[in-house]
């Protein structure tokens, strides 16, 4: 009989001891998935900058759409997250064209002050012939660029520069543009490392009053190819849909 007790406390006490240890690790697997949330937010964001993907939906009306894409590289992340934008918006019956600043390569601003000296933007001769017309006839501009050094690539940025045209005071036109949005891919796995194009492309906003319509950030993403089936595909099709 007491045998039988013996094995009947020991069994209560393995259970209570099983249940304690239990309880423990849930305990502290608790603790490490808080402390871990905690960490990732503070290294994918160090910046007050707002770097986060989000879209808002249009009035439905339809509109001349320019996306501008940043890669010189054919078939390349970037390119394909541009091509699912536009895709998207083409089915939604907006009227869409694509200037490929790495594939027509614009040259920096000189800050020459000849904007307008010819009756055009610009006196420079290179792409940005192009580009301009493309962008005088456009509603809504689509940034869509590889991320290069935490900023925009090269490429996309001169077409930026070659901008300030429509921003001088004496500026014979300006553009008919109203909205934007901001597509960008790169190999950092944290958003935070979009910081800085994500202020440029805010100010921007700001000194144009275009309406931010949508950003999208796509992370860990650098090898030729890592696009291709990526859930962000479905994410900018569907911001060109509602566009």
């Amino acid at each position: 009989m007491q045998n039988q007790q013996d094995s009947v406390h020991d069994s209560t006490n393995g259970r209570r001891f099983s249940r304690r240890r239990l309880f423990s690790l849930a305990g502290a697997a608790s603790l490490l998935a808080v402390a871990g949330g905690a960490l990732y937010r503070h290294f994918s964001s160090t910046s007050s900058i707002r770097v986060e993907s989000f879209a808002t939906s249009g009035t439905g009306g339809k509109k001349n759409i320019l996306v501008v894409t940043g890669s010189a590289r054919r078939n390349g992340n970037s390119a394909l997250l541009a091509d699912a934008f536009m895709h998207g918006a083409a089915a939604a019956g907006h009227e869409v064209s694509v200037f490929h600043c790495g594939r027509t390569p614009i040259s920096a601003c000189l800050h020459c002050d000849g904007c307008w000296s010819t009756g055009i933007p610009c006196v420079l001769e290179d792409g940005f012939d192009a580009f301009w017309p493309l962008l005088e006839q456009a509603q809504m501009l689509v940034f869509c660029s590889p991320l290069y050094w935490y900023n925009f690539s090269g490429h996309i940025k001169c077409a930026m520069d070659r901008m300030y045209p429509y921003s001088r005071k004496n500026r014979l036109r300006d553009m008919k543009v109203k909205e934007a949005m901001l597509l960008m891919c790169g190999e950092s796995l944290f958003p935070r490392s979009f910081a800085g194009a994500a202020e440029a492309y805010r100010q921007m906003l700001g000194l144009k009053h275009w309406a931010d319509r949508g950003r999208l950030f796509v992370t860990g993403v650098h090898e030729f190819g890592d696009m291709k089936g990526h859930k962000a595909l479905a994410i900018a099709e569907q911001m060109g849909r509602n566009a």
